[in-house]
């Protein structure tokens, strides 16, 4: 543990340098962007057009966008001579696809009711309208990423994980810079560099400026390639210290952005918008769970070799924890009491334990379908959703038909979220995962001291859960999983998605 600390402290320490240099040279750098921030609305009326921009910085409109009657920019017109009506249109609906280029932007935590809220107001008019999509449990980065990429499992739910063959906790914050447990890093054709995440919890609004400039300059250089992925970290830590009002500021940027690329590429250029997981938007404060947990009798260790001995990974600060045991149905039941504690879970052979403070069922699969048994209380809150869905002779609902009865519920889609994060959802699975009320987190506590948490992620309850997908390329369905997300882009774009090979 001493270890620990100090080469934490080495790293800040090295972090705090690198900071005082974006600080410093972030925002005198070229800024690539630079579509104006606001509609000059008196020449957008007298064209009958949604909104009018002067981009050339002449004081004159130069660009203006239409819309049909869902207010969606389906017509662009230039006037490169200021005439004050446009001189070319584009129809958008009616480009041919051969030769336009798709680049996917990957946002870090941003919940569907922000994106929805933000969309009814008359924002991301260039895109159809957004799409709810349901995170794999626990709800955090690194899980989201690979199912919306449909790529293979990570190591862990984060960079440090318990490893059950070993028997004990593994990785931490050297191994999160080297990119361990981020196997979808060899799909992407931009992210900044890792030392940047950490920062971006510092000062996020400079590095997600950066970000998006970066991005500008990478869609620059690759105008010939037929697809661009794009990860912007920074946006995490606008949502964490910043909460929905920040994420709204972050979303005029990335419209601003939008329209950029939209308009220096004539309309060739379709767009993809999306992020990994929701967010609690909730304040919140570190969980005592050391000293609950030795108030029980368990012994906090790295390396838990008695029954009582317990390991509690503590990484990012998430609504959400997991632990490595012997003991996993006692260690379940003692949490499960814990103040501040939703829902606890544990695999049972082949079935998934649920816990609350009044409450417990089994839930068990066969093929493509499970089953919800609860024996005191209902602990997902799922009787009277499944009681309006026909199970099998043997009480077994069709997995989709629950998914969609449930994908808006206080849990959403807990059957099929309960059963992966125990079996398959990484290649390391703790013993046992409990789900935080949002006005608590836990993790490491030499990160808890380094910000304020407005909100923040990784539990099972909506909030957490529910993100979005839109695109200017056509609608999607109105519900989706992560994991759906490869099979509905490939339909809409017609040809496999995502298209890079890794690296």
């Amino acid at each position: 543990m001493r270890k620990e600390r100090l080469n934490w402290r080495r790293t800040t320490c090295g972090l705090l340098l690198c900071a005082a240099a974006v600080l410093a040279n972030v925002c005198g750098c070229q800024k690539p962007m630079h579509f104006p921030e606001h509609s000059l609305d008196a020449a957008a009326g007298a064209a009958g057009a949604a909104a009018a921009y002067d981009v050339n910085g002449d004081g004159r409109a130069d660009f203006f966008v239409f819309a049909d009657s869902t207010g969606r920019i389906t017509r662009l017109g230039y006037d490169p001579s200021a005439t004050g009506k446009p001189q070319q249109i584009v129809e958008l609906d009616k480009l041919p696809p051969a030769g336009r280029q798709h680049l996917v932007i990957i946002l870090d935590g941003f919940g569907y009711e922000v994106i929805k809220r933000y969309y009814d107001a008359g924002g991301l008019r260039m895109f159809y309208p957004p799409s709810r999509v349901i995170a794999p449990y626990p709800t955090l980065t690194d899980l989201a990423i690979e199912d919306l990429l449909g790529y293979v499992p990570c190591r862990g739910f984060e960079a440090k994980y318990y490893d059950r063959k070993r028997g004990e906790i593994v990785g931490g914050s050297w191994a999160y810079l080297a990119g361990k447990n981020q196997p979808y890093d060899r799909l992407l054709d931009y992210r900044a560099g890792m030392l940047w995440d950490a920062i971006g919890y510092l000062h996020p609004k400079q590095v997600f400026g950066k970000e998006v400039n970066d991005l500008v300059r990478t869609v620059d250089r690759d105008k010939d390639r037929p697809e661009l992925l794009a990860y912007m970290v920074s946006s995490a830590g606008i949502g964490t210290i910043y909460g929905a009002a920040g994420q709204e500021e972050a979303l005029k940027v990335v419209d601003r952005l939008v329209y950029q690329l939209i308009w220096s590429s004539h309309g060739t250029i379709e767009v993809t918008l999306t992020a990994d997981h929701g967010h609690s938007y909730t304040p919140s404060t570190l969980i005592p769970l050391d000293k609950y947990l030795k108030s029980k009798g368990w012994r906090v260790t790295d390396r838990p070799q008695g029954d009582k001995d317990v390991a509690y990974v503590r990484f990012g600060l998430e609504t959400y924890a997991c632990f490595g045991c012997h003991r996993p149905a006692e260690l379940a039941a003692d949490l499960a009491a814990c103040p501040g504690v939703t829902v606890a879970s544990y695999a049972d052979g082949e079935s998934v334990v649920v816990l609350t403070a009044d409450g417990r069922a089994v839930i068990r699969k066969k093929g493509d379908r499970y089953s919800y048994e609860a024996s005191k209380g209902d602990p997902l809150k799922l009787k009277d959703i499944l009681a309006t869905l026909t199970p099998d002779a043997k009480g077994f609902y069709d997995d989709r038909q629950v998914f969609q009865a449930a994908g808006m519920a206080e849990y959403p889609d807990p059957l099929e979220r309960l059963w992966r994060a125990h079996f398959s959802v990484a290649q390391n699975i703790p013993d046992v995962i409990i789900s935080l009320e949002d006005k608590y987190y836990s993790g490491a506590t030499t990160f808890s001291g380094a910000v304020k948490i407005a909100s923040t992620h990784g539990g099972l309850n909506r909030s957490n859960s529910t993100t979005f997908l839109m695109s200017t390329v056509g609608p999607l369905p109105p519900l989706m999983r992560s994991a759906d997300v490869p099979v509905r882009m490939t339909a809409l774009l017609g040809r496999p998605w995502p298209a890079k090979t890794p690296r």
